[in-house]
């Protein structure tokens, strides 16, 4: 009689231990995987609050590096990295395509009234629609003030580039080093006139040279 409630006691111990090592392992796994969701969660609210978000001026005639007819002065202009490319999604004016960038090295930036650079790691916009690049490409960004914000009208406002030695590369940053005065880059036409930028440059140029001359 004895032995046996030694025997059911040793059961009882035996059956707790058990369910107590499955406890502590159900335990375990909870806390990884809400840690592991919280890692998760916190890289997407990281990654949001330094992202700049810029809206598309879609309706705009123009886009690309050389806009306006004298030269629309830059709000923004930076060497970046394609990080990702959405699915492009039809809206009633125009087609939507997101696409996030990594900031690279920022050229120029303007103290702007609403939205502004403020040293963020991504760039993001709508605009990706004409833009014609993939994951990983380098790329150099072209923004504008629009009502007291950095705006990009898309297409050519997006370039893709070989790097920072990449020849167009060193022509905006003459033009950015000279307050945006086309004369520093005629000797660079054919540069531009390579992806079909030629025409704006010329226009802008004319403008300037025009500009001079009504002042004598």
């Amino acid at each position: 009689m004895i032995m046996k409630k030694i025997v059911q006691i040793r059961s009882k111990v035996k059956k707790n231990k058990t369910l107590l090592v499955c406890l502590l392992c159900f335990c375990g796994i909870a806390c990884n995987s809400q840690s592991v969701n919280s890692e998760k969660i916190s890289g997407i609210q990281t990654k949001a609050k330094d992202t700049l978000k810029v809206s598309y001026t879609y309706w705009w005639p123009q886009n690309g590096p050389f806009i306006g007819n004298c030269g629309e002065k830059y709000s923004l202009v930076f060497l970046g990295t394609i990080n990702e490319i959405y699915e492009k999604i039809e809206q009633q004016q125009y087609t939507s395509q997101i696409g996030v960038i990594r900031i690279d090295e920022v050229l120029i930036k303007e103290e702007l009234k609403d939205t502004r650079y403020e040293e963020e790691v991504y760039f993001t916009s709508d605009c990706f629609a004409q833009v014609d690049v993939k994951k990983g490409d380098k790329v150099i960004v072209f923004c504008y003030e629009y009502e007291g914000s950095n705006t990009i009208p898309g297409g050519k406002s997006i370039l893709k580039i070989d790097g920072q030695s990449d020849s167009r590369v060193q022509s905006i940053k003459k033009y950015i080093q000279s307050d945006q005065n086309p004369l520093s880059i005629e000797d660079d036409l054919q540069i531009w006139n390579q992806i079909q930028l030629g025409s704006e440059l010329e226009q802008i140029i004319s403008c300037k040279k025009l500009i001079s001359k009504s002042k004598f």
